[in-house]
């Protein structure tokens, strides 16, 4: 007989079985967006840990992007390189989309570019994990 078991190794009811089947696994980190001293975006991203490249579900953009209350992550991706698409609050004064791009910098940054309203490469960039949660 075989049985479906739970994340722990316990023996899983035909409905948890089901659950778990659809469940997607969900996490957080924390980036930190620069572009000189002026220009500092904290990223906080829910993402899938188990698909890699790690599928980016949502999350949230604040700091010195335009506007309040800032922005929402509505999509993107963690791997070898880093993507990020955003939609943002600021009005009519401000860009309503951002793009983030980046190549993998060793020990845990990308380098790359970001721009608004469809382009990606208006602005260079360093993207780097944070310690801790986004404040």
């Amino acid at each position: 007989m075989s049985y479906t078991h739970d994340p722990s190794g316990h023996v899983a009811t035909a409905d948890v079985a089901k659950q778990l089947a659809a469940a997607t696994a969900s996490a957080t980190a924390c980036l930190t967006l620069y572009n000189g001293p002026s220009i500092t975006w904290q990223i906080n991203v829910t993402f899938n840990p188990n698909v890699y490249p790690y599928v980016i579900l949502g999350g949230t953009i604040t700091g010195t992007i335009c506007g309040t209350p800032n922005g929402t992550v509505t999509g993107g991706s963690i791997g070898p390189t880093l993507t990020i698409q955003g939609n943002l609050n600021g009005g009519t004064s401000c860009a309503t989309t951002v793009t983030i791009v980046g190549t993998y910098q060793a020990p845990t940054g990308y380098a790359g570019t970001y721009g608004f309203n469809g382009a990606s490469n208006s602005f260079p960039q360093t993207t780097l994990f944070c310690c801790g949660a986004c404040s």
